[in-house]
Formats: structure tokens, C-alpha cells, sequence
């Protein structure tokens, strides 16, 4: 299904935000990016792409735009729908990511449940969950503008839970970061978060106390 209507503009987190023309370079190709984000297409929704060149063995990848309110409950659905044993991603926005070793998903989850606010509002983190063999592989992976980056295996399941959250296919997707973006620390809005770091080095404990 194709969704097509006029729909309203993506709910972003507070720390994510296109920046104004005052706060970059005074050169076209970031003022007129800054123009056109005005009539992006930023809103719910995602694009879909077969894997064609089955250099690892997903069937199709998939990028997702949800609304901020909702988007710790669709990573814990697609989250869910992985193999009982994962390996947890994590990195510091455009920093090598950390790998775990391969755990049960259940007891993962579990653990991350105490840094919900942080993985959807802070825009310095990302973070995700795989599993990946000679013979197939599914992702489910939060970049730092908070959108939804899948790779997957059952094309029907996907489409399934995407309806379930009223999400659709939508022609011409835009996604936030494809536009000049400012990223403010989430303290700035909320003082009971952890910084960055923090989140980072706690995700690195419950590494090791999975392996």
C-alpha cells in the first residue's frame, strides 16, 4: 500500500531540529537545502528496497520515519521479532560502532528499558540489535535523528507490523537528516537524563555482564 495523502509533519524529538540559516555556512548548497526542507516530505511513514545485491542475506531494508511518542514502542516490536539470541550495536553519533556478543533478547530488552528516554530523545546516540549468519540476517538499528533503519527477512511480517502502527509505504520519503540538522544535548530538556557518555559506558556494563 502507497500512502499518498497530505500528512501532518513528523513529531522530532526536542534535542533534533533543521538548522536556521544563521547557524551555517553562508553558501548555497546549505541555504538552499535549508529552503527546500521547508517542502520536505519529513513526515510518518517508510521506503522499502529489495536487496539486489544479496552481498548479505536480507531481503529488503527499510528506513522508517515515526512519530517520537511512538518510536521506543516500534523498536521494541521490531526488536521482539528477531532470533532469541542478538548481538547489541551501540555507538556514539558517527563513531565506529560496539558490538556485543551474542545474548538472549529478552534479558537485553529488559536492561535497556531504563534508558528508553535516552535511545529515542538523545541525539548523540545510536543504537540497535541484530542477528547474522551465512544464511540470514534481520537488523533493527535507531540512528541519531531518530529514525528507523531495518534489514529483513519476512517482507509480510513487516508490512503487518508497519499497519499495525499506521505506518505506510510513502513515495518520495524525506528523512531529517537529509537537510542541514542541529543536534542539542537532551539535557538541555531534560535534567533527569544521563549524558551520552554515561548511557555509553552503562551499555558497555551490561555487555559484560551478558557475556
Amino acid at each position: 500500500m502507497l500512502y499518498t495523502t497530505l500528512m501532518k509533519l513528523l513529531q522530532l524529538p526536542p534535542t533534533i531540529r533543521t538548522a536556521r540559516p544563521d547557524e551555517v555556512p553562508k553558501r548555497p548548497e546549505f541555504l538552499d537545502k535549508i529552503t527546500a526542507s521547508k517542502a520536505a516530505n519529513i513526515v510518518e511513514g517508510y521506503v522499502f528496497h529489495y536487496n539486489e545485491s544479496h552481498d548479505l542475506p536480507f531481503r529488503f531494508f527499510a528506513e522508517i520515519n515515526v512519530d517520537n511518542k511512538n518510536l521506543w514502542t516500534l523498536f521494541k516490536t521490531l526488536f521482539l521479532q528477531l532470533p532469541e539470541e542478538i548481538c547489541l550495536v551501540y555507538n556514539y553519533k558517527d563513531d565506529e560502532p560496539t558490538y556485543s556478543g551474542y545474548t538472549n533478547k529478552y534479558e537485553v530488552l529488559n536492561k535497556l528499558e531504563q534508558f528508553n528516554v535516552e535511545i529515542t530523545q538523545d541525539g548523540f546516540l545510536e543504537i540497535g540489535a541484530l542477528f547474522n549468519d551465512e544464511n540470514f540476517m534481520e537488523e533493527v538499528f535507531i540512528r541519531s535523528p531518530k529514525y528507523l533503519q531495518y534489514w529483513g527477512v519476512d517482507e509480510e511480517r513487516f508490512r503487518k507490523t508497519m499497519t499495525e502502527f499506521e505506518l505506510y509505504e510513502v513515495p518520495a520519503l524525506n528523512f531529517i537528516d537529509e537537510y542541514p540538522l542541529v543536534t542539542e544535548a537532551l539535557r538541555l530538556y531534560n535534567s533527569d537524563v544521563r549524558e551520552t557518555n554515561e548511557v555509553l559506558e552503562q551499555l558497555g556494563t551490561i555487555i559484560l555482564m551478558e557475556e
